[in-house]
């Protein structure tokens, strides 16, 4: 990959030189740190060339000392912070950026993760089976919230359709999630195994 030159202090160690020495640790963070594979460690591996690249023109206009484990070592907490050379939408639940922040959890709808978390397979089954009656249980009230949330909702969206606060609707959804784990206990408390 070429890189645009840089008007550098003569004291400064061009970018390539560097490179050199910080390609085989970005490849260990990429491959070993984040499992990565194919396609998503040559991306990588290239976002971080590109972020280290970022760091190092801007020291270098500076005139600031250009040494390869500090530039290396910024380039991995940017990639790891979500950062990217040429942005990320934050609010893309599918973005690696996004993922990498741990702001996103993508399941199936059905499980519902955004009111239950991420469930297995015995979970999944479950609940297909159990939350129509639990969800009948419900007020008009928390019905048409748990709906919203089903749909994906923001809770300030939610809050403004129900006439509460955001807190309040981060509070219901706690409060689902226990009534749900109450609802699921009482339901296996009552099944022995045995038929009449």
């Amino acid at each position: 990959m070429k890189m645009q030159s840089i008007t550098t202090a003569p004291s400064t160690v061009s970018f390539e030189v560097l490179l050199v020495k910080m390609v085989p640790h970005f490849r260990y963070f990429a491959k070993r740190v984040l499992r990565l594979r194919g396609d998503n460690l040559d991306d990588a591996l290239q976002e971080l060339t590109l972020l280290a690249f970022e760091i190092y023109s801007s020291l270098a206009r500076r005139g600031k000392q250009t040494f390869f484990t500090p530039i290396m070592k910024f380039a991995i907490g940017k990639y790891k912070s979500g950062r990217r050379f040429a942005g990320y939408n934050s609010v893309d639940v599918l973005s690696e950026g996004t993922k990498v922040l741990g702001r996103t959890d993508v399941c199936t709808g059905d499980t519902l993760c955004f009111l239950f978390g991420r469930q297995d397979v015995a979970q999944s089954v479950e609940f297909r089976l159990d939350f129509e009656n639990w969800y009948q249980q419900q007020t008009q009230r928390d019905k048409k919230i748990i709906r919203l949330l089903a749909m994906g909702e923001n809770p300030s969206t939610i809050a403004k359709t129900v006439s509460v606060s955001p807190a309040a609707i981060t509070y219901s959804r706690r409060r689902y999630a226990k009534s749900w784990d109450r609802y699921i206990d009482n339901d296996r408390g009552g099944f022995t195994g045995q038929s009449a």
